[in-house]
């Protein structure tokens, strides 16, 4: 008799266990699409297997909640407190397509029921729920996270604090190598700043009497180099070494070409300037036949900036685009424009170095 009691009180237990239901959360919402009309649509919510908070074994399996005139039902076995990490894969479908997809964490029940924003995750969000013994959270766990990781460059073995970040060939950063007082350059290489002056005298009026007589005249400094040297003559430009000569900052005219009174002069020269990766040339000859057929001549080097270049015919400056063209290091001459046999060229520009 005892045995039997026994024996009965047990099935009991084990009937009641096994009909238990787990708890359930309510989630009611309304929901609209961006237009304002009211979504319809079928809401499919896929799930994993886990423990729920009762100890409750929830097998993995998919329902599919219809939604008419944008009202969503659905009750859920709670997430946040569940025994193993799960969450919900909601995915909003509507003629065939889906429109997008959330990621659900249900918390217990309430006397209220949730709305959608109280359990779709953001993303970054923890990805599932355990309690506070569970094991460290790992990076799959975190929504996105991987993805984020992926296209960050990582730390390089060279990494450094307070230096300049350099990307090496891995695409790993590090730091920048050399002394404080290096510069660094766009290849992440590093050595000495280049030192840069920039001095540059333009339109000074020479020292000295405009008489018709005197042919000696002064610059206020010296020019460097001796070729920067332009010095014009009522707006023409002077052919140096055939109209005057230099000397340090002294100007001397040649017989037969002293400035006469009422002349203007004016000179421009550069005085020891140094710019990294620009160069100057100065008082250049273009090579071609002066012969009143040819219009063709040729710089020694690629004017860079092309606007840069400045060319002068017998002193006069001349208009690129009305009296020339320049391609490349190519000069060319516009028709009933093109050079004398005693006409003279002269060429100034810059380049980069």
């Amino acid at each position: 008799m005892f045995r039997s009691r026994l024996w009965l009180l047990c099935a009991l237990a084990l009937t009641s266990r096994l009909g238990a239901t787990p708890p359930l959360a309510t989630i009611s919402d309304t929901l609209f699409n961006a237009d304002g009309t009211r979504f319809n649509g079928v809401v499919v919510i896929s799930w994993p297997t886990f423990e729920a908070s009762d100890t409750s074994n929830i097998a993995a399996d998919t329902e599919n909640i219809q939604v008419t005139a944008g009202i969503l039902y659905v009750q859920l076995v709670p997430t946040t407190n569940a025994d193993t990490a799960a969450v919900y894969t909601v995915q909003y479908t509507s003629f065939g397509v889906t429109q997008f997809t959330q990621t659900w964490a249900v918390p217990p029940p309430s006397t209220l029921p949730f709305r959608v924003r109280d359990v779709a995750l953001a993303p970054g969000s923890v990805t599932g729920s355990a309690p506070a013994a569970a094991t460290l959270i790992s990076i799959a766990d975190v929504t996105g996270l991987q993805n984020a990781l992926n296209v960050r460059p990582p730390m390089g073995t060279a990494f450094g604090i307070s230096r300049s970040a350099v990307i090496d060939a891995t695409g790993a950063i590090d730091a920048a190598s050399g002394n404080l007082s290096d510069c660094l350059h766009v290849d992440g290489t590093s050595g000495p700043c280049a030192s840069t002056s920039i001095s540059f005298i333009d339109g000074e009026v020479p020292q000295g009497t405009i008489n018709g007589t005197n042919g000696a005249f002064t610059l206020a400094n010296v020019p460097n180099p001796t070729s920067s040297l332009s010095l014009f003559r009522n707006g023409l430009l002077l052919d140096q070494g055939v109209d005057y000569t230099i000397v340090n900052n002294a100007v001397t005219f040649q017989s037969g070409f002293l400035p006469q009174t009422n002349d203007v002069l004016l000179a421009t020269y550069r005085l020891s300037v140094s710019i990294p990766g620009v160069g100057f040339v100065d008082k250049e000859t273009p090579t071609g036949t002066l012969n009143g057929v040819n219009g063709t001549f040729t710089l020694s080097m690629t004017p860079s900036p092309a606007t840069s270049l400045a060319v002068y015919r017998n002193g006069l400056r001349l208009a690129s685009g009305v009296d020339y063209t320049l391609s490349g290091a190519t000069i060319t001459f516009t028709t009933g424009l093109v050079p004398q046999t005693s006409d003279t060229l002269i060429c100034s520009y810059r380049i980069s170095n």
